[in-house]
């Protein structure tokens, strides 16, 4: 049964002081392997590929090729597995049922006899048994009747319900009581969704729009201002100070709306949604439902749950299980590709291990498989994501590398550039530099954020990594890719940051010369240790040292660009120009942004040679080369 809650009635200071203890377990010190702290009682089924041998040696031999993360798990099967009725099929078995895995005359019983099931449903039975809880991507081997059997967890059903929290109030202007249940024809549904923060946050929009539209609930048509959304959807970013405040001015026309009578229902999603939980509600009692970043692609379910009365919040630690529909992607011709999800660093200054909890790695079939179908529809650009990108395989057993994922998914026919965000110089290993500079469609383009010049100040944010670590990082990058795209991310008045600490950040930056850097003052975040530091840097330090480092930044951001003019560049056009219809827009691979004349409906999508005539700081402008 699902917890119930009561909302009390609060006034906005002490929602405020209530924010102190985030619902996800991924505080500063606590558990980060996610087979610990996510509840299994929630799944209800496994689905799983096997993989069947006959002797022991056979099993070490395989489990070696796959320990070393050349060879996928499909590409094991098809080659060494004895089983003939799953073979052919990549070793897939399908979906095992948890409520009826024991059950006589089961059909998996020709692939897998009922000891297996039952270590595979119930881990925890037999106490002599070296199984332990599985997570996606994990491989396992358990001895039968029928040989060893290697098997691979896929994904997992997970029973929504389970993980909510909902009080039920009686049905009343939300977006069902407009249609009539036995007509749901009746009225056409329409949504809105507003999107903050970073390609996290872009690509999670894209997989909820994908929710609703499989829904027939659309977009809302730009060409009927006086059409009103019926779902309204904010995707929200806790990355900065105020961020919940900006939430709630968001909300307010829509909460008024719903106050006087109309029919709509309000979802605050994202990382302010798992940072604020419950108290968005007490807060502003018109929303429906709060949705933490790990149920995005479960929007429908939960909203079913709204239209049968309740007010709901998903904010629970849980399995991220693939998508069942697919995404709404924001374009024809760029896609992004989430490959791992969470982040298990610790950075003093970070809210991001508290609102998007531990570390998820998808399965490398999972990923290509993906990758392969945006292909096959004409997509010509992937970008690969993971908050700490380096970091992807670590949580697999057994574990996989970043280097050998990219270089697959660079290897995908037809695929002509592949970008990836966001690196850790913790991390960063010279496989992934290596990949890039020999593989074609890797674009060369790296993001690798700093924060500091100093290591005193990154000593105290928890980085992990020294100056001169990830200077030779770059040095590896400038060695074998001399024009490749560099850009960054840095945070300036950090606590006890002196003008001293902050002059060796300028000095980083003179001797990189970065493409970009996105630069940002120090904010205080709930549940961050920093926050609650007493040698906070003043507000008026903090914005003359921003606006110092913005002006390095604009300075070298233009140096970088300028030397483009009079090449030609290869540019993958994107979209027109919405400030100049007559122009369409592109990217070279070290992500530039390029201009020039041409027909969208001709372009878009293609790789077209451009000469660079003028540069600006941030952008080019080109004209098509003669052939």
């Amino acid at each position: 049964m699902s917890e119930t809650f009561t909302l009390a009635a609060a006034t906005p200071a002490k929602v405020s002081a209530a924010v102190a203890t985030p619902s996800y377990p991924t505080m500063r010190g606590s558990e980060t392997d996610s087979r610990r702290i996510v509840d299994p009682a929630s799944a209800s089924a496994y689905r799983l590929r096997h993989v069947l041998l006959q002797d022991d040696i056979a099993a070490e031999e395989v489990m070696d090729l796959l320990k070393k993360g050349k060879l996928l798990f499909t590409e094991v099967a098809r080659t060494f597995s004895s089983c003939e009725g799953t073979r052919e099929k990549d070793g897939e078995v399908g979906w095992l049922d948890f409520a009826n895995y024991d059950a006589p005359d089961h059909p998996l019983d020709p692939c897998l006899p009922l000891n297996v099931r039952s270590l595979l449903c119930n881990p925890d039975a037999d106490s002599d048994s070296d199984q332990v809880k599985m997570k996606p991507g994990d491989i396992t081997k358990i001895k039968s009747t029928r040989g060893i059997h290697l098997i691979q967890l896929v994904d997992v059903m997970v029973n929504v319900n389970n993980k909510t929290k909902k009080r039920y109030r009686a049905k009343g202007n939300t977006w069902e009581t407009a249609v009539d249940p036995s007509n749901r024809n009746q009225k056409q549904l329409y949504y809105s969704m507003d999107t903050m923060g970073c390609q996290m946050n872009t690509a999670d929009s894209e997989r909820m729009k994908g929710q609703l539209e499989s829904l027939n609930i659309l977009p809302l048509p730009p060409s009927s201002p006086s059409t009103k959304a019926d779902v309204v959807v904010l995707n929200t970013c806790s990355i900065r100070d105020h961020a919940e405040q900006k939430v709630y001015s968001y909300i307010g026309p829509h909460a008024k709306r719903k106050r006087e009578g109309e029919a709509v229902s309000i979802v605050v999603a994202g990382c302010v949604a798992e940072q604020e939980g419950e108290n968005l509600l007490r807060r502003c009692p018109e929303v429906d439902l709060v949705l933490g970043p790990q149920y995005a692609n479960r929007l429908g379910d939960l909203l079913e749950d709204v239209s049968n009365g309740n007010q709901v919040v998903a904010t629970e630690p849980e399995f991220i299980v693939e998508d069942v529909t697919k995404p709404k992607r924001d374009s024809k011709t760029c896609a992004w590709v989430n490959i791992i999800y969470g982040c298990n660093e610790r950075c003093a200054f970070c809210i991001v291990p508290s609102t998007r909890g531990v570390e998820q790695s998808r399965t490398a079939e999972s990923i290509l498989e993906e990758c392969r179908n945006l292909v096959a529809d004409g997509f010509k650009e992937i970008t690969l994501l993971g908050q700490n990108i380096d970091a992807y395989g670590r949580d697999l057993s057994p574990k996989r590398k970043f280097s050998d994922l990219l270089t697959m998914v660079g290897e995908i026919e037809h695929l002509e550039r592949v970008r990836f965000v966001t690196s850790h110089p913790r991390y960063m290993s010279d496989n992934v530099v290596d990949a890039v500079a020999e593989n074609p469609s890797i674009c060369n383009s790296f993001h690798i954020p700093f924060q500091s010049g100093n290591d005193k100040v990154l000593r105290e944010m928890g980085r992990g990594h020294s100056v001169a670590k990830y200077l030779k990082i770059i040095e590896r990058i400038r060695k074998r890719m001399p024009e490749a795209g560099i850009t960054a991310d840095v945070i300036v008045g950090f606590p006890g940051e002196t003008e001293e600490e902050f002059s060796d950040t300028l000095k980083l930056m003179e001797e990189v010369k970065f493409d970009n850097v996105n630069t940002a003052a120090y904010s205080p975040r709930p549940n961050t240790p920093a926050a609650e530091w007493d040698n906070q840097v003043s507000e008026i330090e903090k914005n003359d040292r921003l606006q110092r480092i913005n002006r390095l930044n604009l300075k070298h951001a233009k140096e970088r660009r300028s030397r483009m003019v009079g090449r030609t560049e290869k540019i993958l056009v994107e979209s027109r120009n919405i400030k100049n219809p007559v122009q369409v827009m592109g990217r070279t691979e070290h992500g530039y942004v390029v201009y020039f004349e041409g027909d969208i409906q001709e372009l878009e999508g293609g790789l077209v040679d451009v000469k660079i005539t003028a540069s600006s700081t941030y952008s080019l402008t080109g004209e098509r080369a003669l052939l």
